[in-house]
């Protein structure tokens, strides 16, 4: 003799599955506040006369309902805010492209320029970088592709927090360097011992990318950068 068992309990339980139109999920996946009274009711109809259902239970099945829908309500209001926010941020990055930002980072580029009279002048390089506590003195090296110094750099230690620093572009016998990236290696002494300072680089923001973290600022012949790695504003 053989049996057979119905296995769609939400059915037994009076939850049959409403028809759903094409393109909708055929089950439903998720109990609601509806369903849950529901199962609430069937449970009560259904429980052991000579052991009703403790009120105790009764009530913190309810309060644990009730916590689960305000937690559900309080994601979908985070969730709202932070669209938001980030829909913010996309409009304040994209105000910035085509300026020149100073940014963090290690890497800038020089380019030539064409000049008015049709010469063509380097760009150079501008940089900034923060002072550790106790600094002594600052020094930055640029390097090129191929990690060679092509110029160094004194960086006044006077009280400022964030000094920076130039390179016009040319070598120590006075031709352009040639156009490229370079490095911003900086150095601090601190107590006798050297460390290595954040550093931050002048570039132009070409355009802004939109990503699930939130904007990036796309950097004229550099990567991109995050829209809080930008410190300042040159143009």
């Amino acid at each position: 003799m053989t049996s057979s068992v119905n296995s769609d309990i939400y059915a037994d339980l009076g939850l049959a599955a409403r028809k759903t139109s094409e393109g909708e999920s055929k089950n439903k996946q998720n109990l609601d506040q509806t369903d849950f009274l529901k199962l609430l009711t069937t449970q009560m109809q259904n429980q052991d006369p000579m052991k009703p259902m403790d009120n105790t239970q009764f009530v913190a099945q309810m309060a644990q309902f009730s916590s689960l829908e305000g937690i559900t309500q309080l994601n979908e209001t985070v969730s709202g805010f932070q669209e938001s926010v980030q829909s913010n941020q996309v409009m304040q990055a994209s105000s910035l492209v085509g300026k020149a930002a100073m940014v963090k980072g290690d890497t800038a580029q020089m380019y030539h320029m064409q000049q008015a009279d049709g010469s063509t002048a380097p760009s150079g390089i501008l940089g900034a970088v923060d002072v550790p506590t106790g600094a002594s003195k600052m020094s930055v090296e640029i390097t090129n592709a191929s990690g060679q110094v092509v110029k160094s750099i004194d960086v006044p230690v006077d009280g400022s927090d964030r000094p920076s620093f130039s390179w016009d572009g040319r070598l120590k016998d006075g031709r352009m360097a040639p156009e490229g990236n370079y490095k911003v290696n900086a150095t601090a002494t601190v107590d006798g011992k050297g460390q290595a300072p954040q550093t931050y680089v002048g570039a132009v923001i070409s355009s802004v990318g939109v990503t699930k973290n939130g904007p990036e600022l796309n950097l004229d012949g550099l990567s991109s950068v995050k829209l809080s790695d930008v410190v300042e504003i040159i143009n």
